[in-house]
């Protein structure tokens, strides 16, 4: 009876061992793998900023002509500095263009083309986001509302169908200094599969805190940027 609780108590101790140990190895892999995600954090948050680095083509005073300024809702003071970029071209259209041995012709007012802006927005929602002077003369029938899309893929997608349907041939884009570089890869991938191409021209939003020096400055600013980033590098490899 002795030797069989003897037995027992070095099943138990042999038992107790090896859980002891491997305890200790996961704890050791625990150690390992918290490394190995602070790191990569770590490399995102020294690298992340790659997304700033895009040079619009437009500068926001000297405006080519386009058929639509196609603005991305869903970041903050976009569909504000949209509606201004139109205000621009309706007082440019209010002066006769000029050239050696042209007539005097007028500029075609572009249409205010808002992609995403929920199911449940409309003409009221968005003159809320439009300056006072811009609403003045800014009109529902000189804005298309697409209210369907959810992401920038479907942004685009939508878009294309639309600006087809019309012949529009080029467009100024207009999203978040973060988002652009994203959202030119995709509109690119999707504009150019329209018979004919439609061209695009792009203007970012400036939007606090995020720009190439800003962003760091707070935690909303990091995990947006990190994110973003992401998302760019996932459409950039495999979309």
């Amino acid at each position: 009876m002795k030797a069989k609780n003897r037995f027992q108590m070095t099943v138990r101790d042999i038992a107790g061992i090896i859980l002891a140990h491997i305890a200790k190895r996961l704890k050791a892999v625990g150690f390992i793998l918290t490394g190995v995600f602070l790191g990569a954090i770590l490399f995102l948050y020294l690298i992340a900023g790659e997304i700033y680095e895009y040079q619009d083509t437009v500068d926001g005073v000297h405006l080519p002509e386009v058929d639509a300024i196609v603005c991305l809702a869903g970041g903050r003071g976009r569909i504000a500095a949209a509606g201004d970029v139109w205000y621009r071209y309706w007082e440019l259209a209010q002066v006769p263009l000029r050239g050696a041995g042209r007539t005097p012709s007028p500029r075609t007012v572009p249409f205010l083309y808002v992609s995403g802006m929920g199911r449940q927005s409309n003409w009221g929602v968005l003159a809320k986001q439009v300056r006072r002077g811009v609403l003045a003369v800014l009109s529902p029938t000189d804005v298309v509302l697409e209210t369907e899309s959810q992401n920038t893929e479907q942004n685009a997608a939508l878009f294309v169908h639309y600006a087809q349907e019309r012949s529009w041939e080029k467009i100024l884009l207009i999203t978040s200094r973060y988002h652009m570089r994203r959202a030119r890869l995709i509109f690119d991938q999707v504009l150019s599969q329209a018979n004919p191409p439609i061209k695009i021209e792009t203007l970012s939003v400036y939007q606090e805190p995020f720009e190439p020096g800003e962003w760091r400055s707070g935690l909303h600013g990091v995990r947006v940027t990190i994110t973003e980033y992401l998302k760019w590098l996932y459409y950039k490899t495999f979309w």
